[in-house]
């Protein structure tokens, strides 16, 4: 799956290579549930696209997010994503709504306190563990970005990011762009 997915991207790049191109960078803030949902993060993306023609575009990014829900409970991930956009109603003018999916593959790397607790209910043990895991899945992307200026852009992402292990990733970004 994996191969004809990266086929098929490299097909779609190879057609249009000779058309006239247009690239931008993004940066993204916003927020995302973790894991099973039940860790809310802080994330950043980094993001560069690569416009093909008025409907399709390619991206790749890197993106990091952090969550801390008290002492007992603390994660962090670093996930790259390498995306395929779709845009509808063309990406002609100042408004570029579209729709993208493709492959995401993320490290988490978790710490959480471990309490061994007494049929009275007092604390008996406390020990520091920490977790890692890796895994491959796919992305969801609804975005909307608007022309600011000429070069400035301004967008909004939403996502979902379901993986191999059984981890989810899904949540809202506010992005900030400018066109190379």
């Amino acid at each position: 799956m994996i191969k004809q997915t990266l086929f098929l991207i490299i097909l779609i790049c190879a057609s249009v290579s000779t058309q006239g191109q247009e690239a931008d960078l993004r940066f993204g803030v916003g927020g995302s549930l973790l894991g099973t949902g039940d860790m809310r993060a802080i994330m950043l993306e980094n993001e560069a696209n690569l416009k093909l023609n008025r409907y399709f575009a390619l991206s790749g990014g890197l993106g990091f997010g952090t969550s801390n829900d008290g002492a007992l409970d603390q994660a962090s991930f670093l996930q790259l994503n390498a995306n395929v956009y779709i845009s509808p109603f063309k990406n002609a003018g100042r408004n570029d709504f579209r729709l993208g999916t493709g492959l995401s593959w993320y490290t988490v790397s978790e710490s959480y306190n471990a309490l061994s607790i007494s049929h009275t209910g007092e604390i008996v043990d406390s020990k520091q563990q920490s977790d890692q895991r890796n895994a491959l899945g796919f992305s969801l992307i609804i975005e909307n970005t608007y022309s600011v200026t000429e070069r400035l852009l301004l967008g909004l992402k939403a996502f979902t990011q379901p993986y191999q292990n059984g981890d989810i990733n899904s949540g809202v970004l506010l992005k900030f762009g400018v066109k190379l």
